[in-house]
């Protein structure tokens, strides 16, 4: 459930949803063809973090983590961070260090 008060952040595109109606609005207004696979989630008290893969049809594979406060068995608070795979390309320097994914 998530609290009528509600308060999302995406870091990201500098953006912050206040209120329930306004963060269920905006993933209703997503264009068609997501869906969303749940990589992990640990939780802990109040908090919870979870990782999640969303594909879309035409616009690729995203992925997104996200730090969830909880209270009274309602999200209150969260802060999540979305990308895209391959979004940063990889520097030249790291390129004897690291593996391809």
């Amino acid at each position: 459930m998530i609290a009528e008060d509600v308060v999302v952040e995406w870091p990201i595109s500098l953006e912050c949803i206040i209120g329930r109606a306004n963060f269920v609005a905006v993933n209703r207004e997503y264009s068609e063809g997501w869906s969303i696979r749940v990589l992990k989630v640990v939780a802990e008290g109040d908090e919870a973090v979870s990782e999640v893969e969303v594909p879309h049809d035409s616009l690729g594979v995203f992925r997104a983590a996200s730090f969830w406060t909880v209270r009274d068995g309602q999200i209150v608070r969260g802060t999540e961070y979305w990308t895209s795979l391959g979004a940063d390309p990889q520097p030249e320097w790291r390129a004897a260090l690291v593996e391809p994914m």
